[in-house]
C-alpha cells in the first residue's frame, strides 16, 4: 500500500506546482513602454500599439521586475539580421574549409621545396597551354590576314569574291575570337594560380614558423604577355 500512495503524493505535488506556476504567471502584471514620441506608460493593459514596443514587466502584489520584452523588429531590420547571419554561415563555411585545405597541405608537404615543386608543375602545365593557345591564335591571325588581304584585291579587280572563300574567312574569324576567349579565361586562371601559390606559400611558412627561407629547387613560371 505504501508504493501507491507515495505515487499519489508525488503526482498530487506536480499538480501542485504546475498549478501554482500557472497561478504565478497569470498573475496582474504592471506594464511599462515607451511610445513612439518618448512618452513613458504605466498600464495593466497593453493597448495595440504597444504590442510592438519594448518594455518591461512588475508584478503588482510585489512590484519586482518579472521580465521584459524587446520591441518586434522592422521588416529591413529582420532582413538585415538574416544576412547578417547568412553572411557569419557563410564566413564559419569559408573558414572551415580554409582550416581542410590548410591541413591537407601540411600533411602532403613535408617542405617548402616540396610545395613550390608541386605547384610548379601545375603552373607550368598552364602556361604551356596558354603558349601553345598563343601560338594558334598567331596563325589564325596570319592566315585570317591573307585571305582578307586577297578577298580585297579580288574586289579591287572588279571580280567577286567566291562563297567558300566567304565561307572560310567567316569560319576563322569564328575560331579566332573562340581561342581569344578561351586564352582570356586561361590567363585570368594562370594569375589564379599564381595568387594561390603565393598566398599558400607565405601561409605554409607561418604554419611550419620557418624564419628563413630554403632555396627553390622549382620556381613556377612567370604568366606569357598578352596577345594582341
Amino acid at each position: 500500500m505504501k508504493r501507491p500512495l507515495l505515487s499519489l503524493a508525488i503526482a498530487a505535488s506536480l499538480v501542485a506546482s504546475g498549478l501554482a506556476a500557472a497561478q504565478k504567471s497569470d498573475a496582474p502584471k504592471l506594464y511599462r513602454w515607451v511610445d513612439k514620441q518618448g512618452k513613458v506608460h504605466f498600464d495593466q493593459a497593453l493597448p495595440p500599439e504597444a504590442v510592438e514596443q519594448a518594455r518591461t514587466e512588475f508584478s503588482i502584489k510585489s512590484g519586482r521586475n518579472v521580465g521584459s520584452v524587446d520591441r518586434a523588429l522592422t521588416p529591413e531590420e529582420r532582413a538585415a539580421q538574416a544576412a547578417a547571419a547568412d553572411a557569419a554561415a557563410q564566413a564559419a563555411a569559408a573558414a572551415n574549409e580554409q582550416k581542410r585545405q590548410e591541413d591537407v597541405m601540411m600533411a602532403s608537404y613535408e617542405t617548402e621545396n616540396d610545395l613550390r615543386r608541386a605547384y610548379g608543375e601545375r603552373i607550368g602545365l598552364l602556361q604551356m597551354t596558354v603558349e601553345s593557345t598563343e601560338v594558334s591564335i598567331r596563325s589564325l591571325r596570319e592566315n585570317l590576314t591573307t585571305l582578307l588581304s586577297q578577298a580585297s584585291d579580288t574586289e579591287l579587280d572588279g571580280r567577286r569574291v567566291l562563297d567558300d572563300r566567304s565561307k572560310t574567312i567567316r569560319e576563322l574569324h569564328t575560331e579566332k575570337m573562340k581561342q581569344q576567349e578561351l586564352q582570356a579565361a586561361r590567363r585570368a586562371d594562370l594569375a589564379t594560380l599564381n595568387a594561390e601559390f603565393a598566398r599558400m606559400l607565405g601561409r605554409y611558412r607561418e604554419l611550419r614558423g620557418a624564419t628563413t627561407t630554403p632555396p627553390a629547387t622549382v620556381a613556377p613560371p612567370a604568366a606569357a604577355p598578352a596577345g594582341g
